[in-house]
């Protein structure tokens, strides 16, 4: 676990950093102590069970999860953790050394709200972790689920409007067959 020294401007943030790859996770945390913009608790877990437990004993501002690990892959990790009532509002951001297609749409589909392929880059690292973070502490004061909090604002797009734009292309298309068909009959090539 490390602390800032609290000098910072910003909101302190709790981090979860769930890596079995000891050289990556220091990389990684160097790199959220130069990008973030407040005081920063960084607890580390080796593996996807370890990860859960932090979680659990005291929800985190974020997780940083990576995929491959020993025990729970992180994809059993997050929907363990998007399962349960109460852990199912911590952001999670897949941090991962996997640009699969597949990987990223399981992580979106299973609740993961960020993915983020390692860049070799330490640099390039910091500036993805530095905007997580500001987007992060920037939705801070949002509250989300809590409360009597009702939605405020209607949508200024009307459904069946949508549906008619979707299916424009579709109908314009079997038009089209319809004229070169009768077209076709009319002049005998039908």
């Amino acid at each position: 676990m490390t602390e800032d020294d609290g000098t910072r401007d910003g909101p302190s943030m709790n981090i979860v950093l769930a890596d079995d790859n000891d050289d990556h996770a220091l990389l990684i945390q160097m790199a959220l102590e130069n990008a973030a913009p407040g005081p920063l608790t960084i607890r580390r877990a080796h593996d996807g069970d370890e990860a859960i437990e932090l979680v659990e004993q005291e929800p985190p501002d974020l997780l940083l999860l990576d995929l491959n690990m020993p025990g729970r892959h992180g994809h059993e990790v997050l929907e363990r953790l998007k399962g349960d009532d109460r852990l199912r509002r911590v952001p999670v951001a897949v941090l991962t050394s996997s640009d699969r297609d597949e990987d990223m749409a399981q992580s979106y589909g299973l609740g993961g709200n960020h993915f983020i392929t390692k860049p070799a880059d330490p640099a390039e690292l910091e500036a993805r972790l530095e905007s997580l973070l500001n987007n992060l502490r920037d939705l801070q004061v949002v509250t989300r689920g809590k409360g009597s909090m009702r939605a405020g604002g209607l949508s200024a797009v009307d459904p069946d409007s949508v549906a008619i734009r979707r299916n424009l292309p579709w109908f314009a298309f079997g038009m089209a067959v319809v004229i070169i068909v009768v077209f076709g009959r009319c002049a005998g090539v039908l």
